[in-house]
């Protein structure tokens, strides 16, 4: 009898790769990185990390099989079939938490290139321009509105203290969470933005959030808010986004995702002073394929024992 699969579709650490093979003994391990490409492709039970150019040329999802679980590298999951992975009943786990680090520090690091003038001397400097006479901001006192309050809000939510501000968190539930003065359910959001000098779009992509911040949202803050995107690109309609920096209800916006990605080269956001742009890595991690198999490790051994996966397992309804 052949073994089942694990197909490897994530880079991953020689000693991850020996702790694998002694959590799952009755499994052999393809490491597609290594051109080890030959095995059956009915006989994958297991895929780790993603590629879709890989999956579709061996016809992963067309081919019945005996794939069961997939554990992506990423948080968000829309790029996946979902409703073929339901239809299936394929488990799909995300790495939900191994982003809260870095994100949160990218967000920090937007706020300060913006309010600490940053930004503005980097471009100065490429002019040898001495600029003196600017108004800097502090974020001492200021309050902060983050929208998704999970791994990523929770940890921006720990920093944000750190710098003296006040914390909104905005969830689906209401449910607290740590760090936050306050918390509201994401449908009674709009009522409450004129409290937030900052706000953090940190939301997942789903048939609710699609466009969320749109001119309704944006005509409710405050005049000259500060905002983060490092959710989904397409939660934010770009051309209201645009307008609110012209009308000046937004003075500043940090962005790493976008509708659109690579975001064009004719995009007005590059060209505008009052907008960040930076290349999705804001999730980029320095310990990152360490923190994703930790994930998969706690998976796995659940999964080769019959258990429920207990970690980060993706609700097809909710699409995260």
């Amino acid at each position: 009898m052949s073994k089942k699969g694990i197909w490897l579709l994530n880079d991953i650490k020689p000693e991850h790769l020996e702790k694998l093979k002694e959590l799952a003994p009755d499994h052999k391990v393809i490491n597609s990185n290594d051109g080890e490409n030959d095995f059956p492709v009915e006989d994958i039970e297991i895929v780790y990390g993603w590629d879709k150019k890989k999956a579709e040329e061996a016809g992963l999802l067309e081919t019945e099989g005996q794939l069961k679980w997939i554990q992506v590298s990423s948080a968000g999951v829309d790029y996946m079939d979902l409703d073929t992975l339901k239809e299936r009943s394929i488990l799909l786990t995300n790495a939900s938490g191994i982003h809260s680090v870095p994100i949160a520090e990218s967000v920090i690091g937007m706020l300060l290139a913006y309010c600490r003038k940053i930004q503005q001397a980097i471009a100065d400097q490429a002019q040898h321009h001495w600029r003196e006479d600017q108004r800097l901001i502090e974020l001492s006192g200021k309050t902060i509105m983050i929208v998704g309050t999970g791994n990523i809000g929770k940890e921006l939510g720990r920093l944000s203290k750190a710098f003296n501000m006040k914390t909104i968190g905005i969830n689906r539930s209401g449910r607290e969470v740590e760090y936050m003065d306050h918390i509201f359910r994401q449908p009674d959001m709009i009522d409450h933005l004129k409290k937030a000098d900052v706000v953090v779009n940190i939301l997942p992509l789903t048939s609710e959030t699609k466009a969320f911040f749109d001119q309704k949202m944006f005509a409710e803050m405050k005049e000259g808010t500060l905002f983060i995107n490092v959710g989904r690109g397409p939660t934010v309609n770009t051309e209201d986004l645009i307008q609110a920096l012209d009308d000046g209800k937004v003075s500043f916006a940090g962005l790493d995702v976008f509708e659109t990605e690579p975001l064009p080269e004719d995009s007005p956001l590059w060209d505008r002073k009052d907008v960040l742009v930076t290349p999705h890595i804001s999730g980029n991690a320095e310990h990152y394929n360490t923190r994703l198999f930790n994930i998969f490790e706690e998976n796995i051994r659940a999964f080769v024992e019959g258990e429920e996966l207990p970690r980060n397992l993706v609700d097809y309804d909710k699409s995260y």
